[in-house]
């Protein structure tokens, strides 16, 4: 009698599925979540990549306009160096922060 009553409810406890592909779907929206992460990883490094090779240009770039005989107003100086740090602490914080979510959300 308890094997009867057993074989009855595993019968009830089958989980019916919303749709016939609904396992398929399911993991092919695991696999494009995987993709976009792995993308997004490689982003980020090329990022810091182009970010530390700017910051060396920029630095570069900030001393040579100091040698030009057409930059030899302190104010222009000053100027053209805040403005390069201002972008330097700019691009430092959005490889900080990351890329807003709505961005990879909607690569998917």
């Amino acid at each position: 009698m308890n094997e009867q009553k057993l074989k009855e409810l595993m019968a009830l406890s089958r989980l019916q599925l919303p749709f016939s592909d609904f396992e398929e779907r399911m993991m092919l929206r695991v696999q494009q979540e995987q993709q976009v992460k792995r993308a997004a990883e490689r982003y980020r490094k090329t990022s810091w990549l182009f970010f530390v090779l700017g910051a060396v240009l920029g630095g570069m770039a900030t001393v040579l306009i100091g040698a030009l005989p057409g930059f030899s107003n302190e104010a222009l100086l000053l100027a053209s160096r805040l403005i390069y740090v201002a972008f330097l602490l700019i691009a430092l914080n959005y490889l900080l922060s990351g890329p807003p979510l709505r961005l990879l959300k909607s690569s998917l």
